[in-house]
């Protein structure tokens, strides 16, 4: 089952690729929605060509090793983006202003100026300055943490026991996804009576005013084209081609970006078709350009939060977008408002440490394939998905000089 949507890492692409800071401290806020949302129209305008073309048949030919590699690297990055949430009261902006990154002399930047280390790298030394330092953590920030991870990794047996006899034996099957309800159920009562002061979900943004006033028939119309930002035929194609350094270049990017963007959905769909999942991608994305957001792509912590949940079926996919159009809505968001993020960062963790505390795959694994595997890992730790993929391929044409593409099927 996976699960797709704006990741920390599209949009940091995006963001890297648009050299967002730059257009928006020249332009403003509302001419980078334009110009962002029109580059993800384009990329899954690509992302729809290369489904059609056949392109996803290519996975095939990706050495067992290197997605397998490329998975846990990815996973690593997604507990390193987790582990302030769970920690500090602030989040991610503790360890941001307080942790000093150490500085790198490159030759080649800035007359041999040292800067300091960005990236995979700064991420993975936050992460162990973080780990190491424990008498820094937020006391209530991490109770709440540890009491959330320990309800959704060793409850779930139990709240199965508890629903049966309530039921009187009646309800004798687990539900799929009770412990990931109760966890954030409890949590957010404890956080009320505590009086926690920390990040929590808050309130929605506000849309036009004076909605609440508004027609039962305007509110309907509303929902269903509120969303819109702008069409794509009044997108500037023009602006972002030029940004882009013109149409060819503009067009290189964007399959690039589709490319790079459906290796993600590679690392959760390990079996089965992935033309239809490159085609969702790619429709995924103009939705998201429509409503001035950045590509979509797969995401693999919300993917495995979904599988410990239980879903299974494509359908889980098109449910939970359903549920989220719902919990937007101005009565459930109000509800969800006092949620502590710490309680969501831990909903997220149970998901992905099994895997990158005891990674069996990557164990199995002997002789050069290992080489390649943990190559692939550390690079795209250190550096980011798309460089560790590109390394892990290196390091696999290097180790095996007469089959410079080796078709695997990771087991």
């Amino acid at each position: 089952s996976l699960s797709i949507g704006v990741t920390s890492i599209t949009a940091i692409m995006a963001h890297s690729t648009l050299q967002g800071a730059e257009y928006r401290a020249a332009h403003g806020e509302e001419a980078w929605m334009d110009l962002l949302g029109a580059f993800a129209v384009l990329v899954g305008l690509a992302s729809v060509l290369l489904s059609l073309l056949g392109a996803a048949r290519l996975v095939a030919y990706i050495p067992g090793p290197v997605k397998t590699g490329w998975k846990l690297g990815f996973a690593v990055t997604v507990v390193a983006s987790q582990t302030a949430g769970a920690l500090f009261r602030v989040g991610a902006k503790y360890p941001a202003q307080n942790c000093r990154l150490p500085k790198w002399a490159l030759p080649w930047v800035d007359n041999g100026a040292a800067l300091p280390i960005s990236g995979g790298s700064a991420a993975m030394y936050r992460l162990c300055w973080m780990l190491l330092q424990p008498w820094l953590w937020d006391l209530d920030t991490g109770l709440l943490s540890a009491l959330a991870l320990a309800i959704v990794m060793k409850c779930k047996s139990h709240l199965g026991k508890v629903v049966s006899f309530l039921t009187f034996r009646r309800v004798s099957k687990p539900i799929a996804g009770l412990e990931v309800i109760a966890a954030t159920v409890v949590g957010t009562l404890l956080a009320i009576l505590m009086g926690y002061s920390g990040s929590v979900v808050g309130k929605m943004p506000s849309g036009a005013s004076g909605a609440s006033s508004n027609s039962a028939s305007e509110l309907a119309s509303s929902a269903l084209t509120g969303w819109v930002r702008q069409l794509p035929w009044d997108m500037p194609w023009a602006l972002l081609a030029d940004r882009l350094g013109g149409w060819l270049g503009a067009i290189a990017s964007a399959v690039a970006f589709a490319g790079v963007d459906f290796l993600a959905i590679v690392s959760v769909v390990e079996s089965g078709p992935l033309g239809p999942e490159l085609l969702g991608q790619g429709f995924g994305c103009v939705v998201s350009g429509v409503a001035g957001s950045a590509p979509v792509g797969g995401s693999l912590s919300r993917s495995l939060v979904a599988q410990m949940a239980g879903a299974s079926s494509p359908m889980a996919g098109l449910v939970a977008g359903a549920a989220t159009l719902a919990l937007a809505a101005p009565g459930p968001s109000a509800l969800l408002a006092p949620t502590p993020k710490a309680v969501l960062a831990a909903v997220v963790l149970a998901a992905v440490l099994p895997s990158v505390l005891h990674p069996k795959d990557m164990l199995r694994l002997g002789g050069r394939a290992s080489l390649v595997a943990w190559s692939t890992t550390a690079a795209t730790a250190l550096l980011d998905p798309t460089k560790g993929f590109l390394v892990g391929v290196a390091v696999h044409v290097v180790l095996h000089p007469k089959r410079l593409v080796t078709r695997q099927k990771l087991e």
